[in-house]
C-alpha cells in the first residue's frame, strides 16, 4: 500500500484565440514542457485552482467549458502521489512569462506531437487524451475519461 501523501492537482489544456495550445516551459525545476498547474490551496474550488495556476504561470484567463478527467495513477509523477483533474477551456489575454520559472510556448498539435518526448510526467499522455475526446473546433470536450 502507498502511504503517500495525496496531493491534489488541477491542470489545464487551454486554446488561445489563434486555435494553438497554451503551455509552459518549465525552466526553474523539472526543465520540460508542461500543462498550466499546480497544487489545490485550502478551500479552494478546483475550478478555481485551474484559473489561479493558469493566471500566475501565463498570465492569461482562463473560460473553462469542460473536464477532460482525473489522472491519478501512483507512478504518474515521480516528485509524490499527485491527483490531478484536467480542465479544458479557452484561454484570453496576452501570454506573460512567469519569471525565473516558466516560459510561455503556444503550440499546435502537429507541434506537440512533434516534441512529445519533450513533455514532463504524464502530460503528454492526458493532451493525447485530449486529442482523442475532443473536437479542436469547438474545444468541447465529447465525454470524460477517469484515470
Amino acid at each position: 500500500m502507498d502511504d503517500r501523501m495525496i496531493i491534489v492537482c488541477a491542470d489545464v489544456i487551454a486554446t488561445s484565440g489563434d486555435g494553438r495550445i497554451v503551455i509552459v516551459e518549465r525552466i526553474e525545476q523539472n526543465n520540460g514542457l508542461a500543462l498550466p498547474g499546480g497544487k489545490k490551496e485550502h478551500n479552494e474550488f478546483l475550478s478555481m485552482t485551474a484559473c489561479r495556476e493558469m493566471h500566475e504561470e501565463t498570465g492569461m484567463s482562463l473560460g473553462i467549458q469542460s473536464v477532460l478527467g482525473t489522472y491519478a495513477q501512483d507512478d504518474r509523477d515521480p516528485r509524490g502521489r499527485f491527483v490531478s483533474t484536467v480542465f479544458v477551456g479557452v484561454a484570453s489575454g496576452d501570454p506573460c512569462d512567469e519569471k525565473g520559472k516558466t516560459r510561455v510556448v503556444l503550440m499546435t498539435r502537429e507541434e506537440i506531437i512533434a516534441r512529445k518526448r519533450d513533455f514532463l510526467f504524464d502530460h503528454f499522455d492526458i493532451l493525447s487524451d485530449y486529442f482523442k475526446l475532443c473536437d479542436p473546433r469547438r474545444e468541447i470536450c465529447n465525454e470524460h475519461k477517469d484515470r
